[in-house]
């Protein structure tokens, strides 16, 4: 019986032993299952943070890439280029310098020797209605700069003919470049206009020429220059001639005065482009234009917009920089003022109002277009009720500025910032 006890007692403890064997194992295996789920959500948060960190290096990548390609975008004298639109375009593979002589410094461009009077200076507004422009071609108003001669203050006594030039900085060598430029050519006795290409010192015979009058309005020049000018370092000259003169009169009592003879000769020059690349190869139209051609015509005029806000002034010249027939938008009529109200509607700068090349400087309340830079007024107005109310006596600018209203027009200053819409239409 004893011996049966301890028997029992022995298979009991054995029991006991195999249930916290039991226990032991079950424990190991839950834990382990613990320890599959911590690796298995450790490798998909690794997972998750290698594919956040190739999205960053694809970003980054980028980001280099366009850095790269911006050192071959078209580079300016002028310091107010936005290249911001509703849409992208593939930079074109040249640069530009761009120079509308409203620095300071006249981009670089000096006087080639001459007196004061006999070299080409710096001219605005009207100077005088028998010669020379009416305005600049950058701005159209009375603060904007062209480069011209002064033919009356180049008289003197003798019969001569006076010359000015005046000299670009020096461009690098490339197999060809494109050169063009806006003249003015007013007045009975205008002489002659000369460009040149000069190379090691020399200028040769002129790449461009032009004699006599035409009319008030602004022209256009383009210049095709080979690698026989640009396959070295060179400067592009401009050259004026005028030949008036003065003469002498006494009479008696301490009475005398001058009569002044071919005075009527200004020349001037204004927003020259000079490419380094071939006339053929400069884009007619920027890539990111919208196309619209007015009812009944066959030409069609090239939109884009800009959303980053910029001053009357500095829009106006952003505009300009774009292409030798490019400026701040004019609204004609009621279909061009529908096509632009519906461009607008995409924009995402659609409630700041777009600046357009409305401007009354010249004459309060007389609002003219100044894209040419020959002013001009139009039948067709689309003011908001209460507008133009010339708010503090300094608002000179046009802007499609009611959002309600269809984007009808307000007077605003012309030195706040607000986005602005480029037109061309004209091809060259």
């Amino acid at each position: 019986m004893t011996e049966l006890k301890q028997k029992k007692t022995m298979l009991n403890s054995v029991r006991d032993n195999i249930q916290k064997t039991n226990m032991s194992v079950l424990i190991t295996e839950s834990e382990s299952s613990k320890l599959e789920k911590q690796i298995i959500t450790e490798n998909l948060n690794w997972a998750k943070e290698k594919k956040r960190l190739q999205e960053e290096l694809t970003k980054i990548t980028n980001l280099v890439q366009a850095c790269q390609s911006a050192q071959t975008t078209p580079t300016t004298a002028h310091t107010t280029t936005d290249s911001s639109s509703t849409s992208t375009s593939t930079a074109p593979k040249y640069s530009l310098t761009f120079c509308d002589f409203d620095s300071n410094n006249q981009c670089g461009f000096v006087n080639m020797g001459g007196s004061a009077n006999t070299q080409f200076k710096s001219g605005s507004n009207t100077l005088s209605s028998s010669t020379g422009p009416k305005m600049d071609h950058t701005y159209g108003n009375p603060h904007g700069h062209y480069m011209y001669i002064d033919a009356k203050n180049m008289a003197s006594s003798s019969h001569t003919t006076y010359t000015a030039r005046l000299q670009s900085k020096e461009f690098p060598p490339s197999s060809g470049y494109c050169v063009m430029f806006w003249y003015n050519v007013h007045g009975k006795d205008v002489r002659n206009l000369n460009v040149y290409a000069e190379v090691g010192g020399g200028l040769g015979n002129p790449v461009f020429s032009h004699t006599g009058q035409i009319d008030t309005a602004w022209h256009l020049a383009k210049i095709s220059l080979d690698s026989e000018y640009t396959a070295q370092k060179f400067r592009i000259v401009f050259e004026a001639t005028a030949d008036p003169y003065k003469t002498y009169h006494y009479s008696g009592r301490k009475r005398s005065y001058y009569s002044y003879y071919n005075t009527n000769g200004n020349i001037a020059i204004d927003d020259i482009y000079i490419y380094n690349t071939s006339c053929s190869s400069v884009a007619k139209f920027p890539a990111d234009a919208v196309s619209y051609s007015a009812p009944g015509s066959s030409n069609p005029s090239y939109y884009s917009l800009h959303e980053k806000p910029l001053t009357w002034y500095a829009a106006k010249a952003a505009c300009k920089e774009r292409g030798p027939t490019s400026h701040l938008v004019s609204v004609n009529d009621a279909n061009e003022q529908a096509f632009l109200v519906n461009l607008i509607k995409s924009s995402k700068a659609s409630r700041l109002g777009f600046y357009t090349s409305g401007n009354d400087e010249k004459q309060e309340n007389r609002f003219e277009w100044t894209d040419s830079g020959l002013p001009y007024q139009t039948n067709y107005t689309n003011w908001h009720a209460g507008q133009p109310n010339n708010v503090g006596s300094n608002q000179d600018c046009l802007l499609l500025e009611y959002p309600d209203d269809n984007w009808k027009w307000g007077d605003v200053r012309c030195t706040d910032t607000h986005p602005y819409i480029c037109e061309i239409n004209d091809s060259f």
